[in-house]
């Protein structure tokens, strides 16, 4: 039965997702061409965050519009990039009620936690193999064309993308410059995406473009400093993470990787989310900006940008930076090592990260550090009575 819901599904989706039809659609809006990419100054570069609220869309035409709106709003501030949230690609769906419907099912099995996993893989096989390719076409002809039309430079988050190697969460940057567009595989994985079987991406790639050297790291992979440490390695200037997530303190900066990993390997970072109330979909509070190492921000506090609050209004977030001066940023904690403060760092973030994405029946302990009494300043207490040291905390001594 669910066989026959995916084929029909297939069929009323591939006409709503026409690319003729959505061709049409832009060439209808009369749009002018910029010329920001035409003479670019390495030193004077500006960027944008779309901060976009999640909600379902009646037609393509609605969808186009809106991108159209926020790429408008990108322009007029001057800025040559626009990056879009995590797995806009499959937004789309939303236009025709059965493939909606086989999505919302698919999702609601996945967070009960209660069917098995092969069954689940083998749902989201199925409904990959029919609705993929019309959802790929749409999304990839829609923003190359936009790229075109407007001249900037479009990452347009992520989609997930059937291959003859297997199902992938890819990342695509269109460049005005090319009809081949620039694409990240997702390296590091969510445990909802290993559950439905995705397969992760075995090499991160660098994009040379006329505003510096770029890297994408979306979602999961923009919340790890391996990832950071690799493109730092690789020569990129900025990192692009396009975002999705459910973690309520991640508007935070505390709990904000990008931010935090701006300074750790002098990049400029941008992120750009999704957020919803939760009415018709999954709640999602993600923090959008631009973020900087903190000596070359005007607070001294690594934002240049930034939406202090998980449900500010929708938009685009622009500021303008300068690749150039990294090279001349001197940061004095550059060679300092903490062991000690990296270790209860990882144990507070990282699971705090993973909370928002395992499934709602998963229980992830949480991390309580212990004051010590020398640290709070109090005098040392006897210790004649106490028992032996553990082999833990011999080896942090």
């Amino acid at each position: 039965m669910l066989s026959l819901k995916t084929i029909a599904a297939s069929y009323t989706l591939s006409a709503k997702l026409d690319p003729e039809k959505c061709e049409k659609l832009i060439e209808a809006l009369g749009i002018r061409r910029s010329t920001i990419l035409d003479y670019v100054y390495p030193n004077n570069i500006k960027l944008s965050a779309a901060h976009l609220r999640l909600t379902p869309y009646k037609d393509i035409k609605s969808f186009i519009e809106d991108c159209c709106r926020l790429i408008d709003m990108a322009i007029q501030s001057g800025s040559q990039l626009l990056l879009l949230p995590h797995l806009l690609g499959l937004v789309p769906l939303s236009v025709d009620k059965p493939s909606m419907s086989l999505a919302t099912s698919l999702i609601e099995d996945l967070c009960k936690g209660q069917t098995p996993p092969a069954n689940l893989r083998a749902r989201f096989g199925s409904v990959m193999d029919k609705l993929s390719d019309f959802l790929f076409d749409c999304y990839y002809n829609i923003f190359l064309l936009l790229a075109h039309k407007y001249n900037i430079y479009i990452a347009a988050g992520s989609t997930y993308v059937a291959t003859s190697q297997g199902i992938f969460c890819r990342s695509y940057l269109f460049s005005p410059d090319s009809d081949e567009a620039f694409f990240q595989d997702k390296i590091t994985l969510s445990p909802t995406e290993r559950a439905l079987g995705i397969q992760p991406g075995n090499e991160l790639k660098i994009f040379d473009s006329k505003i510096g050297k770029l890297a994408i790291l979306a979602d999961t992979d923009g919340s790890f400093y391996e990832c950071y440490k690799a493109a730092k390695a690789l020569g990129a200037q900025l990192v692009l993470t396009p975002a999705l997530s459910s973690e309520q303190f991640s508007h935070n900066p505390r709990y904000n990787a990008s931010l935090m990993n701006a300074q750790h390997y002098n990049l400029y970072t941008v992120r750009s989310s999704f957020y919803s109330t939760g009415e018709t979909l999954p709640a999602f509070r993600g923090a959008s900006g631009i973020y900087a190492p903190l000596l070359m921000t005007r607070d001294l506090n690594g934002v240049v940008v930034h939406n202090h609050e998980s449900d500010e209004t929708g938009g685009v977030l622009s500021s303008r930076i300068d690749p150039p001066r990294l090279l001349d940023n001197m940061d004095v904690y550059s060679h300092h090592r903490n062991p000690l403060f990296y270790e209860r760092m990882m144990k507070e973030t990282y699971p705090g990260f993973f909370k928002g994405t395992l499934p709602s029946p998963t229980v992830v302990p949480s991390y309580v550090p212990q004051e010590k009494p020398e640290e709070a300043g109090a005098a040392p207490q006897e210790t004649a009575n106490e028992p032996e040291a553990s082999e833990e905390n011999a080896a942090q001594v």
